[in-house]
């Protein structure tokens, strides 16, 4: 198996129809590569979350593009999704949600390791269940 860093997943996810391609020779590299069947990739929790959130933050691509991708790289046979369980979670509650992606994978991820709760100071995820909203007890 061999592991990515973001900016492998994120050249091979561009799509020139949405965003300008800065580096077509390193998105070349990045497809020749990931299209090899006789090797197995791995994107770990970390780079999954980088990655969406380059896409989602600078280049400014919408929820729907973002879920789709994700979901790309969720069902690509040679590429294998570490916490895969939380990332599925994580792209079931934000597509419906209003956080981050990053927010519903940690949330998922704590969960997943039997967390009861994820203690923030972020007042938009207080709403959710996997999160308690700390606060200074008066």
């Amino acid at each position: 198996m061999i592991g990515l860093d973001t900016d492998v997943p994120l050249r091979w996810l561009v799509d020139e129809a949405v965003w300008p391609d800065d580096a077509p020779d390193q998105t070349a590299k990045a497809a020749e590569a990931l299209s090899r069947r006789d090797a197995q990739f791995f994107v770990n929790a970390v780079v999954l979350a980088e990655t969406i959130w380059i896409l989602a933050r600078p280049l400014r691509q919408k929820k729907l593009a973002l879920a789709a991708l994700i979901r790309r790289l969720l069902d690509t046979s040679n590429i294998a999704i570490g916490r895969r369980d939380a990332a599925e979670a994580a792209l079931a509650a934000w597509t419906k949600g209003r956080r981050g992606f990053a927010d519903h994978l940690i949330g998922a991820i704590n969960r997943s390791a039997g967390c009861s709760t994820t203690l923030t100071f972020d007042q938009k995820a207080e709403p959710a269940d996997a999160y308690t909203r700390l606060r200074r007890e008066s």
